[in-house]
């Protein structure tokens, strides 16, 4: 036979040892050795390499297809590694580091917690972490928090915040009801009527309806947010101070230049069972074309005018915008059943007022009417969230964006690959997270 003698490529296996203190080497598992580029298992054995202080055994693929991908990429040969870089042990180390980064990122769980778990210490918790949020940056960007628009058409808005270097910084969430995802975030200094619109727009970008009804708390910001919003949309109001039992219903409808606000106040059980219930609503109109500019100056007579003492009738404290209606709306009364979620009123009433009822009832039916979708979030962030190394607004949002990316797609952890050193460093001084208590002396070798 003339020309050089092919030798067949077969499977390799190698088994990993693990060497003691004292010398002693003792046998972990075997591994099948595969290209950690392609995965193929077609490689062949290349002498050896240093790592570290001593020689270990090298690998070659010698899959065509891979050679031509990394010729492409301007190398010139075929991809060489040793055992504990191919491909099968990535995955395997993957695969036991999953549960750690579920528990991080995914989870919440505090730092603390994970350290005792793991039997690692918290400082290279931290490190991991800021090494898993380098990796999803890298995997995908993290100005997307969900990967394809949601099936939402309401959104809960709640805003929180942390002291960072004795100032606050608002973390303002939107929160779909239907997917139970983060669908609009912003980290800020202030929560102006800006902010929550900025929110607001991310929301309605990553839903494929157009946002049709909104919770939040009576944060003044909130309100005039929606309410500038200039089409019909449906806001329901539920106050964190007294009386918690009161809720507030907003809908916002336009006729030409006019916009018509029917404000109704319900008990926050309506939703919850079937039976007869009583609200209050009062409707307002506001025209949307500026008035005429006054005329300079004291209108004529005011100057002689007699001046009219001020009534001395004793003022109650406190808000009266909110729950005005409640005191000055007209009484009615309606029927719910919130199993077939439906509406039975009478038909005298207003038809706006049928169609705000009609939203909530859709939206809370046989729960209590309440904002505790976004609030949970944002109760998970304000006491789970370790927020270390530099504190500027980007950096904040970066780090909080990528919990959230996770927490809306667990499915992202599978594709994020840590630091082959961090992850080495990590594994060797803690065996554990092979299941191998017994050994957290040793050091892996093959």
């Amino acid at each position: 036979m003339i020309g050089r003698y092919f030798k067949n490529v077969t499977e390799i296996w190698r088994t990993l040892f693990a060497v003691m203190m004292n010398g002693n080497q003792i046998p972990l598992f075997e591994i099948k050795v595969n290209c950690p580029d392609c995965g193929s298992w077609m490689v062949r054995t290349n002498g050896t390499k240093m790592s570290g202080k001593r020689r270990v055994e090298s690998f070659i693929c010698k899959n065509p297809d891979c050679l031509k991908k990394r010729k492409k990429k301007g190398h010139k040969k075929a991809r060489q590694f040793i055992v504990t870089s191919s491909g099968e042990f990535r995955e395997m180390i993957h695969r036991k580091l999953k549960g750690l980064y579920e528990d991080l990122l995914k989870d919440g769980a505090k730092h603390k917690t994970i350290a005792k778990k793991y039997g690692v210490s918290r400082s290279q918790i931290s490190v991991l972490k800021e090494e898993i949020i380098r990796a999803i940056e890298k995997h995908r960007k993290l100005d997307k928090l969900v990967e394809v628009p949601q099936p939402d058409k309401a959104i809960a808005m709640d805003e929180t915040f942390l002291k960072i270097e004795g100032k606050k910084v608002y973390i303002i969430i939107a929160t779909g009801y239907t997917s139970r995802k983060v669908l609009g975030i912003k980290i800020s200094f202030t929560r102006t009527e800006k902010d929550m619109r900025d929110v607001f727009n991310e929301a309605e970008h990553n839903s494929k309806h157009p946002i049709a009804t909104v919770s939040s708390d009576a944060w003044g910001a909130t309100i005039s947010m929606l309410k500038n919003l200039g089409r019909e949309i449906t806001h329901v109001v539920h106050k964190h101070k007294k009386p918690y039992d009161k809720a507030v219903i907003k809908y916002y409808s336009y006729i030409a230049a006019e916009r018509i606000t029917t404000t109704i106040g319900v008990k926050t059980d309506v939703p919850k069972r079937r039976a007869k219930r009583q609200g209050y609503y009062m409707i307002t109109k506001e025209s949307l074309t500026p008035l005429p500019s006054k005329k300079r100056g004291r209108p004529k007579g005011t100057k002689t005018k007699k001046k009219v003492s001020a009534s001395k009738e004793k003022k109650t404290r406190g808000r009266k915008g909110l729950f005005k209606v409640f005191d000055t709306g007209k009484k009615f009364f309606f029927k719910v059943d919130p199993y077939r979620k439906t509406v039975k009123m009478s038909k005298d009433l207003p038809a706006s007022v049928g169609a705000a009822l009609a939203e909530v009832l859709h939206l809370f039916a046989l729960k209590s009417i309440q904002n505790n979708v976004s609030e949970n979030m944002n109760f998970v962030l304000r006491a789970l969230l370790k927020l270390c190394g530099p504190k500027t607004i980007e950096s904040i949002e970066q780090r909080i964006r990528a919990f959230i990316l996770v927490r809306n797609n667990p499915k992202q952890l599978d594709q994020v690959q840590i630091d082959m050193n961090v992850r080495g460093v990590f594994l060797v001084n803690n065996l554990k997270l092979i299941d191998l208590p017994t050994l957290e002396n040793g050091v892996m070798v093959t």
